[in-house]
């Protein structure tokens, strides 16, 4: 039997699923609060979980890796642990789909209804990623913006998103930046559901895992000067 895993430690959870090819039943389904800079049991973690639902890890065929937006260093760690786990075996497939996805798959929505998944961007900043059901099918608008308390509610106010989304976790830094009446348009989800990952059909097996949601482009410090 083969099996299909996700893996998600874009925000500060970690989020792991396995579900079976074949039937399409899922196996594992979990969370566990961890943090990019302290992932340090993510490895054993996840080896629990597998040995605990009776499954080997040879057998899980592909992985799918959530790639955001969030934290730089948690996305990447996670890319990295699924390409050393996958490394020199040609049968293995991954990829990686975007953590927004699965964030706005639990909502219900209708074919054609625009969706801004919205995420804490850190210093009085949210992150926008825009999303649209396609025929039943979450995908990505190719729209993705950082907005701050200046632009924030106009850009809310003009745009009549269908679907305003976002973690509870995210909720208070939003309030920071959105008024009150957008804010109550949101729906708040607990936690990543890692198995709208595994079942994110639009999106390839490319085996390329350095496709991670940077909305905000990483700094990097130059030299210092003396």
């Amino acid at each position: 039997m083969e099996y299909s895993a996700a893996i998600d430690l874009s925000g500060n959870e970690a989020a792991f699923a396995v579900a079976c090819k074949e039937s399409g039943n899922i196996l594992i389904s979990s969370t566990r609060p961890m943090t990019g800079r302290n992932s340090a049991a993510l490895t054993p973690w996840i080896l629990e979980l597998i040995d605990a639902g009776g499954i080997q890890l040879e057998h899980i065929t592909e992985w799918t890796v959530g790639s955001g937006p969030g934290s730089f260093t948690g996305m990447r760690l996670a890319a990295a642990l699924v390409a050393g786990i996958t490394f020199g075996n040609a049968t293995v497939k991954t990829r990686c789909v975007p953590t927004a996805v699965a964030l706005a798959s639990v909502l219900q929505t209708g074919s054609g209804d625009s969706i801004a998944a919205v995420f804490d961007g850190r210093n009085s900043e949210i992150l926008i990623f825009e999303l649209v059901n396609q025929n039943g099918t979450i995908i990505p608008a190719g729209k993705n913006d950082v907005l701050s308390a200046r632009d924030a509610n106009t850009f809310f106010n003009d745009r009549k998103f269908d679907h305003l989304v976002a973690l509870e976790k995210d909720c208070a830094a939003i309030a920071k930046v959105v008024d009150a009446n957008i804010l109550e348009r949101f729906k708040l989800i607990e936690h990543i559901s890692p198995e709208k990952l595994i079942f994110a059909q639009y999106a390839e097996w490319d085996n390329d895992l350095t496709d991670l949601v940077y909305i905000r482009p990483a700094v990097f410090a130059g030299p210092a000067t003396v």
